[in-house]
């Protein structure tokens, strides 16, 4: 009987120029394309600086051939490759000694490489491992080493720890500065840091969690509710607009900046016997510095990850990913672990079967399809590939991350202050030229011109129906009577002609109940879900069936970000149907996944209560858990009001909403009956 888990992962065959199998070759992910640089020949025990491309998307590698004028470092093992303004950076590792014939005779390496994969060419070596002008370049550049770590983050190179050639661990931080192309910074750092216990990543976007952000504007330059569009600024009843109180934020995307930079993640294990673990945060500053906090007392969990050998890490939205090699007497296996760094809580990554069996030893995060990639071989021996440090390209596994609520949130369309603005304009009226007609006969005024800014499917049926009608005047016989269209200009910027009032629908029937119209309308006017009308779960719903039907996918990722937060034992049920409606594949497994471990704890809970006569039932506390994430959970009860337009006759349209199939489970999958109205 196959386990649910095995709807997470998947296996697949690699094809096209595969690497041979590779000691210490690094891998770095570049949108969908995950680049291979270096490593020792297993067969042959001799260091290669071959370069390879792997397709996220058709699993094909390439062999990127260099140009014969290219300056191609050096071949060498155990180095680390980053990247950084759509360029690869090298640097560091084991190498040969040159003009020695002796293939054993060893270096260790501290040169920087840039390979620019715009023109895919070696840039020249020179002028790239220089020190800063105002500090001694003995001191600033780094000593030679293997083994060791490295992150990018506010345009620098972070190069962490490592060995020598002797083998002796170099407890130190040396800080590069890409722009600048020189080293800036050392810091000594007592701790011993390799590739073989230790991991440090970085991540190309920064989750930012609004309700900080929102603290700190001051709420009284915007104006009140209902009074930002007037000129008289008079506040009008609270009853009629919703209150900025209830506005529901969530976490977003955005690039990194200097006052919110990406963090360097450091985690380590060691003592495999008793294992001790280690995380560490490494903040930028402005300038060339960075501060550390040491997290690693405020880890939690019913269970942590074991002691991982040669683990490979990775940063996806709010967690922190873990991979490596697990090995006990009795068992061996690859284990992957999720740390939520909102309430430092560990999580086991179930691979299922796919992973059961061969040699797995590398893995890669391709985040902007939240999936985790692990390299090897499905028919090697784990052991004995460990115990030779040796990589497989022949077969990949994929993760589906986002079906353990593990996944990159959506970006802003427009920022939070002109979020409210635009619920606002809405609430307002203003520019209302249109209106919509919802199936109960209920309407809602609003822009003609925002609706087809942020509605594709609407502009192109307007355009449609526009065409329709202008046939139809020409067929039409022509009369003495007939009045022509005064030759007038556009709006102002604009190069389109003004429309003919004649032909201008001013009104827009769609066949759903008010409550749904209304949140959708919301959407369009703030490109977000912040009003807790939005937020309902029969709303949420059918939301997402608007944005599939319509191909909103704006709104399809934000719906299904708000569904993931509020997925809850109570919520469950809906969210995999409506999920399943859509083909949300991710979505749908979560909660399928929640189902299930509560059909589980309730049949358990039945069989205890049976043998103890069915007495003395206590409530079950997880009736009410989010097994996503337990803090900064947003309000999304149907049964929450807002205070204005949107929820002034929100208790009696969803109480209606069962006749209406509003339902959260009773939705079906079929469009909506929509059709233009040209108004007297």
């Amino acid at each position: 009987m196959h386990s649910i888990s095995d709807l997470t992962t998947f296996c697949r065959k690699t094809s096209g120029d595969v690497p041979p199998k590779l000691v210490g070759a690094s891998t770095t992910v570049v949108g969908s394309k995950m680049y291979l640089f270096g490593g020792r020949l297993v067969t042959e025990r001799r260091m290669v600086s071959d370069l390879y491309v792997f397709d996220l998307e058709t699993f094909v590698w390439e062999r990127i051939t260099p140009s014969p004028e290219d300056d191609i470092p050096e071949a060498r093992y155990f180095h680390c490759t980053e990247t950084w303004n759509n360029q690869l950076i090298v640097f560091g590792g084991m190498g040969s000694t040159p003009n020695s014939s002796n293939p054993e005779d060893l270096c260790v390496l501290n040169d920087v490489r840039f390979f620019d994969l715009s023109i895919m060419h070696w840039l020249p070596a020179a002028a790239t491992n220089s020190s800063s002008a105002e500090s001694s370049a003995e001191t600033l550049v780094p000593k030679p080493r293997y083994a060791h770590l490295s992150s990018v983050s506010a345009d620098r190179l972070f190069i962490i720890g490592g060995q020598d050639l002797s083998n002796v661990w170099l407890d130190d931080i040396y800080v590069y500065d890409l722009l600048g192309r020189a080293w800036v910074q050392r810091r000594n750092f007592p701790h011993h840091c390799g590739t073989y216990r230790s991991v440090a990543v970085s991540a190309n976007q920064r989750v930012r969690l609004p309700q900080e952000e929102v603290l700190s504007t001051d709420a009284s330059m915007l104006g009140s509710p209902g009074a930002r569009f007037r000129p008289e600024k008079s506040s009008p009843s609270a009853q009629v607009f919703t209150s900025p109180d209830s506005f529901v934020h969530m976490p977003y995307s955005a690039p990194p900046t200097d006052d919110f930079p990406n963090d360097i993640y450091l985690y380590s294990n060691y003592n495999f016997t008793d294992v001790k673990r280690e995380f560490e945060v490494f903040s930028p500053l402005p300038d060339t510095d960075f501060t550390i906090t040491d997290r690693s007392t405020h880890m939690t969990g019913t269970s942590f990850p074991p002691g991982l050998r040669f683990p490979s890490g990775a940063i996806l939205g709010t967690h922190f990913i873990i991979a490596g090699t697990y090995l006990a007497h009795t068992y061996q296996s690859y284990s992957i672990w999720a740390l939520d760094m909102l309430t430092m809580t560990w999580s086991r990554i179930d691979s299922g079967s796919a992973m059961a069996t061969g040699s797995w030893f590398r893995a890669c995060l391709w985040p902007e399809a939240n999936k985790f990639m692990i390299f090897g071989n499905r028919n090697g021996n784990l052991i004995e590939d460990y115990n030779r440090r040796l990589l497989s390209w022949d077969h990949v596994a994929v993760i589906d991350l986002e079906s353990f609520g593990i996944y990159q949130p959506p970006p802003l369309q427009i920022d939070i202050p002109m979020q409210g603005f635009g619920l606002s304009a809405l609430e307002e009226g203003i520019l209302a030229d249109f209106e919509i007609i919802c199936d109960d006969g209920r309407k809602v005024k609003c822009s003609r011109k925002t609706l087809e800014d942020r509605w594709p499917w609407f502009k192109d049926q307007r355009n449609k129906f526009l065409a329709r009608a202008r046939q139809a005047i020409e067929i039409l016989p022509s009369s003495s009577m007939d009045v022509g269209l005064p030759d007038l200009p556009g709006a102002p910027g604009s190069s389109e002609a003004r429309p003919d009032p004649r032909l201008t629908p001013r009104a827009f029937n769609l066949s759903e109940p008010y409550p749904i119209t209304l949140a959708l309308l919301q959407y369009f006017y703030s490109l977000a879900l912040i009003t807790p009308l939005q937020h309902a779960p029969a709303v949420l719903s059918q939301l997402l069936i608007l944005s599939s039907t319509y191909q909103i996918h704006h709104l399809e990722s934000l719906v299904k970000h708000a569904m993931h937060r509020a997925l809850s034992n109570s919520t469950s049920v809906g969210v995999y149907e409506v999920a399943t409606l859509c083909s949300c594949r991710s979505l749908q497994i979560r909660a399928l996944k929640t189902v299930m471990s509560y059909s589980q704890k309730r049949t358990g809970r039945s069989r205890a209560d049976s043998k103890n006569g069915g007495n003395g039932r206590n409530p079950d506390p997880s009736d009410s858990d989010n097994p996503g994430r337990s803090s900064d959970t947003a309000p999304t009860s149907s049964r929450s009001r807002g205070g204005g337009v949107s929820d002034a006759k929100l208790s009696s349209s969803l109480d209606q909403q069962s006749s209406a199939g509003s339902t959260t489970r009773g939705y079906t999958a079929n469009r909506s009956k929509c059709y233009f109205g040209v108004r007297e």
